[in-house]
């Protein structure tokens, strides 16, 4: 990573803003009966080479947070797609991560042999996305990155290949897929993924096994087709429903084949297959369940594309769940879009806000019942609120009955689940400040954290299996995501324990999956987790320590010029691996000044991260300690600023960043925000003088059009107008604005 971060994130490539032409738009004239879209996505992408994990696909797969990049600053670096088959084109675009003097060429082939220049910018032009009107019917297009004024390393965040279709589109790709089990490497995304080298499958040959696609919204659906990996006797149906609760058989076959299809006419928002036996035995699987129709299908996750959590500790708060669920229209008001609780399962109070366990599965008694919980749940999705829960398979309490019941069995030699779940010796191992003695068991446990926490056994097969039980009851209640504390440290696990145990659990529910504590893209690729918590921006202390902040550091020094490069050694890298991260204020400088704290605030909703209010140590609650003693004015701007994150998809959790050069980086930053498919703008000032500012930015190459009027998404007004390349803006002491553009 830090090679990754060093030489890459920290400004010497370039990337991309994404901007592609909508889908759906039909074409009249010449071409009848077809449409304009980006015929790059799902073609295949070659390049000159590449650093790993930034594979020349991603420049291709319709996501701006994703990119390719090369292995080294040599130059001249290729990327080629082949289309499959010639295809009329009508423009390209390539966009790089930074705005920059660049050199470059977009040529096409209808062979790969004869090349045509479509776009030649070998003599340099400023920029980061650059788009070209083209005519003509080719099957090979080709980047040529020769340079940059800032020697950066080619690459590009998209590079778009607009053309007429006239292939039905497959409305299944990329939504969210769900399963009744899954085996490692063959989740159920991988059914709609576009790739056909690649499956879900059902983790034993145990049947009926079910994979189920939600499409997100309703879609006039007129054909299914099923694909599996093996020719087979297969019996199987696939179900429509749009709700979830009542289904139409749309599909129904006991027949040898391997691809399937049916015509049909309905309208229906989840797809579900149901494989009920095969003829060889073959486990349950789908190589790729296509759903065609029309309609606009949902493909990006709630948490990627939505912002705003209240962490809850009801335990150490004393806060019981039916006052949580009367918040929860203030909460929406307010902003938020999620609320998270951290714990709910019964926990000793006396440590850590409750986390360690008493009870895997019973609400803890102080804060109200399971039915309690249900409610709260259900209250929360009727306004359209997220629910995740902060629970722990780390470790337990030591008065837990799990743990005292393993101290007697230890103790009488009896072989039990329990006891196995703890790793208790009659001598100590390695790392003896881990090992606590137990006078009930007559010998020692291992404690990651305190004595009075006896760590769960990740080398035990029941606990392992146990873990998988607690987080599907969890996942079964309806919750929207589950947050883990420090699952990196979880006593002898390994990314395969890992993964066993909790993350493909949880990825059969295609659900929110954070990892307390860990900080490595690996957690993302490997562990498949997620989300992570940005550290490199907002690391909070166990008071009296503060912790620290890179956004609070810059507007004490008034100096911003290095936040970009710490933005791209930690959140872009998350987010090209796939995740998000997650962001909170740093609390544990209490009582900052207010006209700073929101500056922070401002950033913190705007860069493209999950923004959680806080997510300190349990004892730091600002809600209750510092916002009360604000102004009325100011806890105004925040809950405007709460609400802007959501105002518009451009500042959504992923997506696209590119840092815009101002009259002053040491004074002030800029920048230019995209979603996941690039179809919403934003352009982001800040100011962090403590004096007022005129901020002035050069628009040219950033694709913001130069004659518009911006929306203010804070004030919910128009504002500033844009009448040129170059835009001013008079900005207060520590101020801010945030605009919605075209």
């Amino acid at each position: 990573m830090r090679r990754i971060a060093a030489l890459v994130l920290a400004g010497v490539i370039g990337t991309s803003a994404l901007a592609v032409p909508a889908e759906g738009v039909s074409v009249g004239g010449a071409v009848p009966n077809q449409t304009v879209r980006n015929l790059a996505v799902g073609a295949t992408a070659t390049a000159s080479d590449s650093l790993t994990k930034f594979e020349p696909h991603k420049a291709i797969d319709g996501n701006s947070s994703t990119y390719w990049a090369a292995s080294n600053g040599s130059m001249p670096k290729w990327l080629r797609v082949d289309l499959g088959r010639v295809r009329q084109l009508t423009s390209v675009e390539q966009s790089f991560k930074d705005v920059d003097t660049h050199s470059f060429l977009i040529e096409a082939s209808v062979d790969g042999n004869g090349w045509t220049a479509l776009l030649d910018r070998r003599a340099g032009t400023r920029g980061h996305v650059f788009t070209q009107a083209v005519t003509g019917s080719y099957r090979y297009v080709r980047l040529t990155v020769t340079g940059s004024a800032g020697n950066r390393w080619a690459g590009s965040t998209e590079f778009a290949i607009n053309g007429y279709d006239d292939e039905p589109r497959n409305l299944a790709r990329g939504v969210s897929a769900t399963s009744s089990s899954l085996g490692p490497g063959y989740e159920p995304f991988k059914a709609v993924d576009g790739d056909p080298t690649t499956y879900w499958g059902a983790e034993k040959p145990d049947l009926p096994q079910w994979l189920m696609l939600d499409l997100g919204n309703d879609i006039a659906v007129s054909r299914i087709e099923q694909s599996f990996v093996d020719n087979d006797r297969w019996k199987f149906r696939v179900e429509g429903s749009r709700d979830k609760t009542t289904w139409q058989t749309l599909m129904d076959k006991d027949e040898t084949g391997r691809v399937f299809g049916q015509d049909l006419t309905g309208t229906y928002r989840y797809i579900k297959l149901t494989v009920l036996s095969s003829g060889a035995g073959h486990w349950a699987c789908s190589q790729e369940l296509k759903v065609f129709g029309s309609g606009e299908p949902v493909t990006t996750k709630w948490w990627e594309d939505r912002s705003g959590v209240m962490r809850f500790y009801p335990i150490w708060q004393q806060l019981r769940l039916d006052a949580i669920t009367a918040q929860l229209d203030t909460l929406k008001a307010r902003g938020f879009r999620a609320i998270e609780l951290s714990p709910v399962n019964d926990g000793d109070r006396d440590l850590w806000a409750g986390l360690p366990v008493m009870d895997l599965y019973t609400i803890d008694p102080d804060i109200g019942t399971m039915q309690d919980f249900e409610e709260l749940l259900a209250a929360a999705h009727a306004r359209g609120l997220k629910v995740i829960i902060f629970t722990n398979p780390g470790y337990a309490s030591i008065n837990s009955p799990y743990f005292r019941k393993a101290e007697d069995d230890f103790r009488n030699g009896v072989q039990s689940p329990e006891r196995s779940w703890f790793d208790i010796r009659k001598q100590p191992g390695d790392y003896p400040e881990k090992w606590h003695y137990s006078e009930r068991a007559q010998g020692y446990y291992w404690g990651t954290w305190d004595k009075k926490a006896p760590s769960f056994n990740y080398s035990s097969q029941a606990w392992l299996d146990k873990a998988r039980h607690y987080l599907r009851f969890w996942m079964d209640k309806g919750i929207d995501g589950i947050a883990l504390d420090a699952p990196n440290v979880y006593h002898t696990s390994t990314v395969e324990k890992n993964n066993y145990a909790i993350t493909d659990v949880l990825r059969n529910y295609d659900t929110f999956m954070n990892g307390e504590g860990v900080r490595e893209p690996t957690y993302i690729y490997d562990w498949h987790y997620n989300s992570l918590q940005d550290y490199q921006i907002t690391q909070w202390g166990i008071p009296p320590g503060q912790g620290s902040s890179a956004v609070l550091k810059a507007i004490d020094s008034g100096d911003p010029s290095g936040l970009e490069d710490t933005l791209k050694e930690y959140r872009d890298l998350m987010v090209n691996a796939g995740g998000i991260t997650q962001t909170a204020p740093n609390w544990g400088r209490v009582n900052y000044p207010v006209d700073g704290r929101l500056l922070e605030i401002a950033m913190l909703t705007t860069m493209g991260t999950l923004f959680y209010l806080h997510n300190d140590y349990y004892t730091i609650l600002p809600d209750e300690q510092e916002i009360p003693d604000w102004t009325p004015e100011q806890r105004a701007m925040l809950d405007k600023l709460m609400r802007a994150q959501n105002a518009s998809p451009a500042l959504a959790p992923l997506g696209l960043r590119v840092r815009i050069p101002t009259n002053d980086d040491h004074k002030y930053y800029a920048y230019k925000r995209l979603n996941k498919d690039g179809t919403a703008k934003a352009l982001v000032l800040l100011n962090f003088r403590n004096t007022a500012q005129t901020v002035s930015v050069d628009l040219t190459g950033t694709g913001i059009a130069t004659s518009q009027t911006p929306t203010d998404l804070v004030e919910s007004k128009p504002g500033p107008p844009i009448s040129g390349s170059t835009y001013q803006v008079r900005l207060p002491a520590f101020g801010f604005t945030v605009l919605s553009v075209q």
